[in-house]
């Protein structure tokens, strides 16, 4: 009988992998992103004159937030654009039914928040920082001159929420209807989307509580359905980090359900 992409290994050949590692220790964390290289590998940057990119520079700041902290919360007026230089947050919303759902994880390198602040009304998601984090701010004038006066950067903030739709349109709209394993693949997928991983970023740091978080599974789930995607060669668990070997097959765990 054909195995199901959902369901964990049974062949009695393999080896049953022990538990996963969960959370590298700090020493060994990278240093993430400075402003200058953030605004460096910033594909909207790149169009910009150099006196102005100096500006930006200039005119960003850098924000910390500690783990289990919120940097944007619902119902607030924004008042800058968020850039991630290090860490890992996650995007939840208040669902119809009241529980919040997560959208998904963002990674460093990307630049986020710009749908509050085109439509100037209160923000309709909370961005939590699932481990210490640092965030560039870019204040709300300085946006609204840059969407106003440079066609270039107008035209990436609006190809980026058109991404945003159609990524939410895919990813998240049935999430509440999967199962676990399937939960996890598509978190997985998220994290490895140009518009949550700008830089491609195949070493994804985050740790397996931190995954869980995003997917809205426990632990113990997460570990499973890692352990079969391990043992398919789908990926690499290492302290804090994943590896992603072949997102094709993950992809095609998470659209089975």
């Amino acid at each position: 009988m054909e195995k199901k992409p959902h369901e964990p290994p049974a062949a009695p050949h393999r080896r049953a992998p022990g538990p996963l590692p969960s959370r590298r220790p700090k020493a060994d964390e990278p240093a993430g992103l400075g402003m200058d290289e953030l605004l460096r590998k910033s594909s909207w940057s790149a169009a910009l004159p150099a006196p102005l990119r100096k500006r930006v520079m200039e005119r960003m700041r850098e924000h910390r937030v500690s783990k289990g902290q919120l940097l944007g919360r619902r119902g607030e007026i924004p008042s800058a654009w968020f850039g991630l230089m290090e860490g890992l947050l996650k995007t939840s919303v208040l669902a119809a039914d009241g529980r919040s759902s997560t959208l998904g994880g963002i990674l460093p390198g990307c630049w986020f928040g710009e749908g509050a602040l085109l439509r100037g009304k209160p923000r309709h998601a909370d961005y939590v920082a699932l481990r210490d984090s640092r965030v560039a701010l870019l204040p709300l004038d300085d946006f609204a001159r840059l969407l106003q006066e440079h066609p270039a950067f107008k035209d990436f903030i609006y190809a980026q929420i058109n991404e945003r739709l159609h990524y939410f349109m895919d990813h998240v709209g049935d999430v509440r209807l999967m199962r676990g394993p399937a939960r996890v693949a598509n978190a997985l997928c998220g994290l490895a989307h140009p518009l949550n991983n700008p830089l491609g970023l195949i070493h994804l740091p985050i740790a397996q509580d931190e995954l869980a978080a995003i997917a809205g599974v426990s632990r113990q789930r997460c570990n499973l359905a890692l352990q079969h995607m391990q043992a398919e060669g789908w990926l690499h668990v290492g302290y804090g980090q994943l590896t992603l070997l072949a997102l094709e097959p993950i992809t095609a765990m998470a659209r089975a359900g």
